[in-house]
This record gives structure tokens, sequence and C-alpha cells, in this order.
């Protein structure tokens, strides 16, 4: 981890270019300036650990961050993968808890970090920030619902294309791609799946003319019948 020395100006303009903080008073600009500093973590860097406190709103300038928990058996469970403009730890920063999970660099990455009292005492009186704030929260709270949905099916093939189902574009129509935002291996961890497992299931959709998977790239052939798993994954979840 390593400080990165930057001008009252220069945190300015790059908070002014994350849309997180588009449209935000310039008063709030500055004074989240003035609470701000930029780091950066190489990759597998941890970045805070369940249990610390939570008193800096974390933003992603740029590479990855990967969120989780650890488990005794498994080694880890995925709980999110924080991209370039968004932000994480937002719930215990908010509650002024403790980090609930551990957060490590799943890339070279360049994180804003900014002052939790800086950023409260602004929210309190720009309506704007504070919404932003929420709408972290609620993204939060829907991803985290649709990674319980992910796992609630017994069947691994149904996990896969709960998962795959879900990320479908709107305008989707015969096929769509999804790109796999990390490796197979923490994928199937968000899964409850060892990565042999979520390599076989995709290999045996592929054999199925399911999907077709290049790397991390995996192309969805036939939209109706992933659907009709989807569909079958959602009558085994209890009303």
């Amino acid at each position: 981890m390593n400080a990165i020395p930057l001008t009252h100006t220069r945190i300015s303009e790059i908070i002014n270019r994350l849309d997180y903080f588009h449209g935000l008073e310039t008063e709030t600009l500055d004074q989240l300036a003035a609470g701000a500093r930029q780091m950066a973590f190489r990759r597998d860097e941890p970045i805070f650990h369940k249990g610390m406190p939570a008193d800096t709103l974390h933003i992603v300038v740029s590479g990855q961050i990967k969120v989780f928990l650890p488990q005794p058996n498994t080694g880890e469970k995925v709980v999110a993968l924080v991209e370039r403009g968004e932000s994480f730890g937002v719930a215990s920063l908010w509650l002024g808890e403790a980090h609930l999970a551990d957060a490590v660099a799943n890339k070279d990455s360049h994180l804003l970090i900014i002052d939790r009292q800086a950023l409260m005492r602004r929210a309190r009186v720009d309506c704007v920030l504070a919404g932003r704030l929420m709408d972290a929260l609620s993204h939060r709270v829907k991803d985290m619902m649709r990674n319980l949905e992910s796992c609630t099916p017994k069947s691994a093939q149904q996990r896969v294309a709960c998962y795959l189902w879900q990320r479908r574009p709107a305008d989707a129509g015969h096929h769509y791609d999804v790109l796999l935002p990390t490796t197979k291996r923490e994928v199937a961890t968000k899964l409850n799946l060892t990565q042999e497992t979520f390599s076989r299931v995709l290999r045996q959709m592929a054999e199925d003319g399911c999907i077709e998977v290049k790397g991390r790239l995996i192309r969805v052939l036939a939209v109706a019948r992933l659907e009709g798993l989807n569909s079958a994954t959602r009558a085994l979840q209890p009303e």
C-alpha cells in the first residue's frame, strides 16, 4: 500500500471525474477532497480485514477489488467484485460499525479514500450525496440477493444457469455474451461450487449446445433453454 501525494486541486479533479460524485455541490466536492487521499494497492494486497473499523469510504479509481468472507474449509466466499467508479464498505461506514468482510486488491488498483467524518458531515446537508450513498447500499443489497438466488438451488447446473441468466442484457436476442469479471475459481466460490465443478458444468452446457466458452467469455447460444433452466431454479425456491 502506497499513498500517492496529490494536491487538493488534483484530488478534486479525480473526484469530479467519478460518476459517483457527478452533480454534487461545489462545496461538497471541496470538503470531500479536503478529507480524501489516493492510495495504490498491488495485486493481492489487503485493504482491510473483517472487524477493522469502517472509518473511510473506498472508491475504485482503477483496478478491481474483491470483498470476501474467509471460510475455514473452502478458503473464501466472494461477496463482491468492485469495479472502477464503485464503492465498497458503505454499509459498515454508514452505521459506524466494523467491517463485516475482508477486502483485497484483485488487480493493481488505485483507490480514493474519503474520511468518514467529512463524508457524513456533508451527507447531512447535501441530499444528493446522501441519496448517492443510499443508491450504493441498495445496489449492494440487490447484488447479495442475486448471489443468494444463485446459491439456493441444489443443482450445480441450475446455479450456473441462474448466474448467466441474471447477466443477460436488456436487449438480448437469440444469443448474448457474458464476460466473467474475474477467474473461474472466484466465480465458482460465489456460487458455492468448486472450480472443477464449475468448469465441468460449463463444459456440459457447451456440449449440449447451450453455451460456447472461450476463456472468460461465455456466449449463450440457446436463450430459451437457459430461461427454462432458470425457471426451474425459481420453482425450487421457497415462497
